[in-house]
């Protein structure tokens, strides 16, 4: 064995497996010909019980290890695998382990197996990852003080807008709604905070049906947005479509990105949120997140998604980060393109689970409508009567209220009322309280470019100015289920 010797020699094999807790074997065809102390010690054999004894003996259950080993070792000189051992009192060790063909002769070949115990391999990890992780948290705490600040000072400037206008109840109630909705999102961030430090693991074992959760999270992101900004939604034909993960890491997400966009626009501008699916090897909604903003360097794309990159003054640098590292958790994947000037998008691939689609139905098919229309900006009238007409509705339009008062009688079973909701004089909602007398049946959509109509409206069917003729269409639908 006097060329075993050299090789041991030569590697130094028991002084580095021995510091490095490593398990060391030479075998010779499938007998060992060789171990060191920490695989004696810790297989809990002598010497003398396993040398030129067969491998094969001491594996834990795998009949065809030896042969596969082989094969791959034919291949390559190098073959890294798990293995399992049984100790003398039957305990299974599992190691990580490297297994190298070393070729002294043609007729003289040696496999030299040094592993790793899983275990401790395991536990290693962890620590690792906890020391980053902790290491993360607290630049992690520093971004969501600043968020909580943000927050608080914005629940602090309503609730002195509602002090201020105690007498006013439609005020107090519009104030009321935004306070409540900025807290909601303190809520979310003690939630998001809570599972930082817990993990993820509990979110892939629940649902979300992301058509709801889109609109009715609309009001909030809109209020995120600011009213200088308006977010386009387009659900396309999905009626409902579940995805893996839960309320408050997607609620986290979407304010992510839309606070992201608001601040990559300058002044006006429009965030577009648009719902697709695709399949390949299964099937993937894919979210598609567009601004119109100042776009993003092409250096700094392959950056922005690295923990604490960041080109903004009050910004930890995680954000992104941690989207994406949810969004990987759940099965999915995160694109983004993006030209200086231009504008952002980021697409959003996750799983689909289960989908419903909205039946094609011919023109033909589709319910002519009776429709009063009520606005007072001439050119938005017309253009919408065109449009409604053309789908086959019947339209009444009228610039004013008086106007649609004193034609009462010429309008007979109308099916839907739309109306802008600040018309001279009268609120659209008082409007439509009007004519549901005479008519109580009558179903509405009102149209505003006010954010803060929200507040006043929160049950009812709402479009946001400016809109478009897919947009108003797709809401007459909705309005009419």
């Amino acid at each position: 064995m006097v060329e075993l010797k050299k090789i041991v020699e030569t590697l130094n094999l028991d002084e580095c497996a021995r510091d490095l807790d490593l398990y060391v074997m030479i075998l010779e065809q499938d007998k060992v010909v060789y171990l060191n102390k920490v695989a004696e010690e810790k297989l809990g054999y002598t010497k003398e019980e396993l040398l030129e004894k067969g491998i094969g003996g001491f594996l834990a259950y795998h009949p065809n290890f030896l042969t596969e080993l082989k094969k791959e070792l034919l291949k390559k000189h190098k073959h890294k695998t798990i293995i399992k051992f049984l100790t003398r009192e039957g305990k299974i060790i599992t190691l990580e382990a490297f297994f190298y063909k070393v070729e002294l002769t043609p007729q003289k070949i040696f496999i030299l197996m040094i592993g790793k115990d899983t275990g401790e391999l395991t536990e290693l990890r962890t620590k690792i990852e906890e020391f980053e992780k902790n290491q993360r948290f607290s630049e992690f705490l520093r971004s969501l003080v600043h968020d909580f600040n943000n927050i608080l000072q914005n629940t602090l400037k309503y609730l002195k807008n509602i002090e201020e206008n105690v007498d006013k109840p439609e005020e107090v109630k519009r104030y009321k709604f935004l306070a409540e909705k900025t807290l909601k999102s303190w809520i979310d961030l003690n939630r998001l905070l809570i599972d930082y430090t817990k993990g993820i693991r509990d979110v892939l074992s629940s649902q979300l049906e992301m058509v709801s959760f889109l609109k009715n999270n609309l009001d909030i992101f809109q209020i995120i947005a600011g009213p200088k900004i308006q977010i386009q939604l387009s659900l396309g034909s999905l009626v409902n479509v579940f995805v893996p993960g839960e309320e408050t890491f997607w609620r986290y997400i979407f304010l992510n990105f839309i606070s992201n966009a608001k601040d990559a626009i300058e002044d006006e501008g429009e965030i577009e949120i648009a719902l697709s699916l695709k399949t390949l090897e299964k099937k993937y909604l894919i979210i598609k997140i567009k601004d119109n903003g100042c776009g993003i360097p092409e250096e700094n794309l392959e950056k922005i998604f690295m923990p604490f990159f960041t080109t903004k003054k009050e910004s930890s640098g995680l954000g992104l980060f941690l989207v994406k590292n949810h969004i990987t958790s759940l099965g999915g994947k995160i694109e983004v393109e993006s030209k200086v000037n231009l504008g952002t998008t980021f697409k959003i691939w996750v799983p689909a689970l289960s989908v419903t689609l909205l039946s094609p139905l011919k023109k033909s098919e589709i319910k002519k409508l009776k429709i009063i229309l009520l606005e007072d900006e001439p050119e938005i009238l017309a253009s919408m009567q065109e449009i409604l007409e053309g789908e086959g509705h019947q339209v009444w339009a009228f610039s004013k209220y008086e106007e649609l008062e004193k034609n009462l009688d010429k309008i007979s079973s109308p099916d839907l009322l739309i109306t802008d909701y600040h018309m001279p004089g009268i609120k659209g909602f008082e409007v439509y309280q009007n004519l549901k007398q005479k008519f109580p049946d009558l179903k509405v959509l009102f149209l505003t470019g006010d954010l803060l109509s929200l507040a006043e409206l929160p049950s009812f069917k709402l479009l946001l100015k400016p809109f478009t003729v897919e947009q108003l269409l797709a809401k007459i639908e909705e309005v009419m289920l």
